[in-house]
């Protein structure tokens, strides 16, 4: 059952642009919720870094994805997004957006009352309606509680049609570890040639209550503020989740566009060889069977740990 949120502001589709509600334990860094349901300025590296969005030059910057198939056969994969902001396309070389090129949901609204940001979102040529509810831990007066490194993605997800419809959700996240956003850029030890291949690392790990896929480095000095763990994980414990800890490694766009078609073909993903990528892309899907007129919920966890 989806309870209702607390809302204090609500924001339509035309102001959107400006929202960053940040998520993240007390202390811990944050990373900020944008008003399309984007996520923005990357902050867990123990410096500021507004703005900063990881992956973005190499097309794999993060986000997430829904995949749904009508009970007809029909498929659509669209960004868990917002439309952009006409001004976004106005680059000297084409639009400087992460992830642009993606199709996204046409309507989109934004409630807020921190710790609190609902993303709303519709279109209508999508059998779904999707509701993303996004928190980060805190419990007065529980400075415990309240300092855990992580931020809860919450995506609910309501099948309009009358017959019961096929639906995943996925999230995708590179490797970053070592690139705070800062002017440097990378908080490596040598240069490439001394980092040698995949000094950063992505494994799936699979618990008792969650399973997901940590990353890790071998490339940073143990004694940089950028040097730590990462993880994205779900609560799903169903045998749908599917995972990649790594994209193929081609040229162009084709990286996305494998992966695209991967999971827009049946909402679920095959894995792919690690190559030689220092910041190796991790994607990682839940399934689910949603009856006619009724919400599914599938539950993300994206955690860190920087303690330099």
């Amino acid at each position: 059952m989806m309870h209702e949120w607390p809302v204090l502001t609500s924001y339509d589709q035309n102001h959107l642009a400006r929202i960053a509600l940040p998520l993240g334990g007390i202390g811990t860094g944050t990373v900020s919720l944008g008003g399309r349901g984007n996520l923005r300025d990357w902050e867990i590296m123990n410096r500021p870094a507004k703005h900063f969005v990881p992956g973005i030059e190499k097309r794999s910057a993060p986000f997430f994805a829904i995949f749904t198939k009508q009970s007809d056969g029909t498929r659509d994969t669209r960004a868990l997004e917002g439309p952009l902001e006409l001004a976004e396309y106005e680059g000297a070389m084409g639009c400087p957006s992460a992830n642009h090129g993606l199709p996204r949901f046409r309507q989109c609204s934004f409630d807020a009352a921190y710790p609190f940001g609902q993303v709303r979102l519709a279109d209508p040529e999508m059998p779904v309606r999707v509701c993303l509810q996004a928190f980060n831990p805190l419990i007065p007066p529980d400075a415990d509680a309240s300092g855990i490194p992580v931020a809860i993605l919450r995506y609910n997800v309501t099948n309009l049609t009358d017959a019961p419809l096929e639906a995943a959700i996925c999230a995708t996240i590179p490797n970053f570890i070592g690139i705070d956003g800062s002017e440097t850029a990378r908080n490596w030890q040598g240069g490439p040639q001394a980092r040698g291949a995949c000094q950063n690392r992505n494994s799936f790990r699979q618990g008792q209550q969650a399973q997901g896929i940590f990353m890790d480095s071998q490339g940073v000095a143990q004694d940089s503020p950028a040097w730590g763990s990462m993880a994205i994980a779900t609560a799903a414990t169903e045998t749908t989740v599917s995972h990649r800890t790594a994209w193929a490694e081609l040229s162009w766009g084709d990286s996305v566009l494998d992966f695209w078609d991967d999971f827009s073909d049946d909402g679920m993903l095959d894995e792919r060889p690690a190559g030689k990528d220092d910041s190796p892309t991790a994607s990682l899907a839940v399934g689910r069977t949603i009856p006619p007129g009724k919400t599914q919920s599938v539950t993300f966890l994206l955690t860190w740990h920087f303690p330099n």
